[in-house]
Parts: structure tokens; C-alpha cells; sequence
């Protein structure tokens, strides 16, 4: 097996979206993986029941046609190729969870961390007619999402959360059946992560208008953003970052010897496109040499 080979086969598949189609099928499309010769479509009909192996596709898309209508169904997908004779297959996909329904998905779904304890809010638009609205949550990207409250009303604070750790989400809203209740679209996944704010250990001058910062290490943190200000109640702009964060000193050159400049720390994660960022630690100041 070449080692090129071998690294196209690191990258899984990522389902991008399912969707109902006008034949009231679901349609499921996810990522294109390098090197992939096909793909194994897997179905559960309960989040944490077995995966049933549906169909092989070459194209990165399915179209469930035996998906019942207002019965949720779960998907994953894995990508396989042929290596010196040997079926050899990537990761599975995350799973994502679809629905024949006329009932739409939640809107406006957003999640922020709380700064004064441990918890992440959800809020969302309100719909006339719906029961209530199931709230799904997962702790990474290669688990599944599993219902973890039923609530009323447009917000919800999950308090069962870990600092440091991802989480994402994604509602479901119910309404009154004849004989059961009606379950709706799953609305896109948001994400978030509570963060500790950080903390400047220690701080000291050094010559040529230096100054050395000493980080405490924050559990699920990619990084630290070192902001400064001529006074402590002043304005903080940033001047620097940490490659990751795992790197606890970082070195200020300030504008002025003689001086007295405060710093302060704050956290950050990167999640897809978005940086979540901590509130901002506790301030230091240093008074800089010549």
C-alpha cells in the first residue's frame, strides 16, 4: 500500500445535508472523499439501535425512497477503495438524522456559553402549533445526535455540559397526532463550547521593552489571544496569539520603556468556520525596562 494512497483513506466522508425531496423521499448528500471508489450507505431506525447496510453509491448523494413518512431515520457513510488487491475503507461519517414531515424545522437556532457558570443556552424562533421541541446534542463530530430534553417555549439552558468540550445541536419541534404525536425536520446543527477564561500567571519586564507572559493551560483551548492597554480600564486591542494551546509563554514587544502595561488573556477554540472565544481573564500589569 503506497503511502498516498494511505493518507486519501485518513479523510471520512461528512454528510452535508438531508433533505426531503418533492417525492417526499429523503435525500442525503455528504463530501467527496479523494481516492474513494464508492460508498456504503448505512440506515438505523433508532439512535441507538443497529445500522442496517442499505446500498453502495458512486455519486456522493442517496435517495431514500423507502423512508416512512414522520418516522426519523439515521444515516452514516463510509467511503471505500480497492489497495493492492484489499478492500480498505475510511472512517464512518458522523451521523445525521432525517424526517418525511411536513412540520419545519426550528429557525433561527443559535447557542452561547454562559460566563457565570457552566451551561449553554439554545434559543430559537417560536412556531404556533407546536407541542413542544425535542433538543438533540452531540459531544463530537463522529458520534451521533440523541434527544436530551423535551421542552416548550423558544430557549433551553443545558447544564449537563463539560468546559472544554464541543457540543452540537440540533431541534426538533412535535405536534398533536390522531394517534401519536408528529415529529418535524431536524433544524441544521449549531455548535459551541464553554471555555474558561484563562489566566495570566505571571508577567515580567525584560530588556529591550519586553514583556514575558505565563499562561495557565485551559482544558479544550486552541490557542490564547494576549490583548493589551495603556491603562486598566482602557481599551484592550490584540497583540498576538499562541500557535495552540499548548504554548504558555508569549512575548510582548511594548511601544514605550519605562511604561506600566496591562494584559489580559482570552481562549479560543475553533470549531468549521467559527472561533468561540472565552471572557477575558483576570488583568496583569508590567511595567516595561529600556
Amino acid at each position: 500500500m503506497s503511502l498516498g494512497a494511505a493518507e486519501k483513506l485518513k479523510v471520512s466522508p461528512a454528510i452535508k445535508s438531508i433533505s426531503v425531496t418533492d417525492e417526499k423521499n429523503l435525500l442525503i448528500k455528504w463530501t467527496k472523499v479523494a481516492g474513494a471508489e464508492k460508498y456504503a450507505v448505512k440506515r438505523a431506525v433508532d439512535p441507538s439501535g443497529e445500522f442496517e447496510h442499505l446500498t453502495w453509491v458512486k455519486k456522493c448523494e442517496f435517495t431514500d425512497e423507502t423512508a416512512a413518512e414522520n418516522k426519523a431515520f439515521w444515516y452514516k457513510i463510509t467511503a471505500w477503495k480497492k489497495l493492492e488487491g484489499k478492500k480498505t475503507s475510511t472512517k464512518t461519517s458522523g451521523v445525521k438524522a432525517g424526517i418525511v414531515s411536513d412540520i419545519k424545522a426550528p429557525e433561527g437556532v443559535t447557542a452561547k456559553a454562559e460566563p457565570k457558570k457552566t451551561a449553554i443556552t439554545l434559543k430559537w424562533k417560536n412556531t404556533d402549533g407546536a407541542l413542544g421541541c425535542v433538543i438533540g446534542r452531540r459531544n463530537d463530530f463522529f458520534s451521533q445526535i440523541v434527544p436530551v430534553a423535551t421542552v416548550k417555549g423558544s430557549s433551553f439552558t443545558d447544564e449537563g455540559i463539560v468546559t472544554g468540550q464541543v457540543y452540537h445541536y440540533s431541534l426538533q419541534y412535535f405536534k398533536k397526532g390522531e394517534d401519536s404525536d408528529l415529529y418535524g425536520n431536524f433544524s441544521e446543527e449549531v455548535h459551541c463550547i464553554h471555555l474558561d477564561p484563562g489566566k495570566i500567571l505571571g508577567a515580567r519586564a525584560l530588556h529591550g521593552k519586553k514583556a514575558e507572559i505565563s499562561l495557565r493551560l485551559v482544558a479544550g483551548a486552541d490557542g490564547y489571544i494576549i490583548e493589551r492597554s495603556d491603562s486598566a480600564d482602557g481599551t484592550y486591542e490584540e497583540v498576538g496569539r499562541t500557535k495552540d494551546g499548548f504554548e504558555l509563554k508569549f512575548y510582548d514587544k511594548a511601544p514605550k520603556a519605562f511604561r506600566t502595561y496591562y494584559y489580559r488573556t482570552v481562549s479560543f477554540k475553533n470549531v468549521g468556520d467559527t472561533v468561540f472565544k472565552s471572557v477575558p481573564s483576570r488583568i496583569i500589569s508590567v511595567k516595561t525596562k529600556f
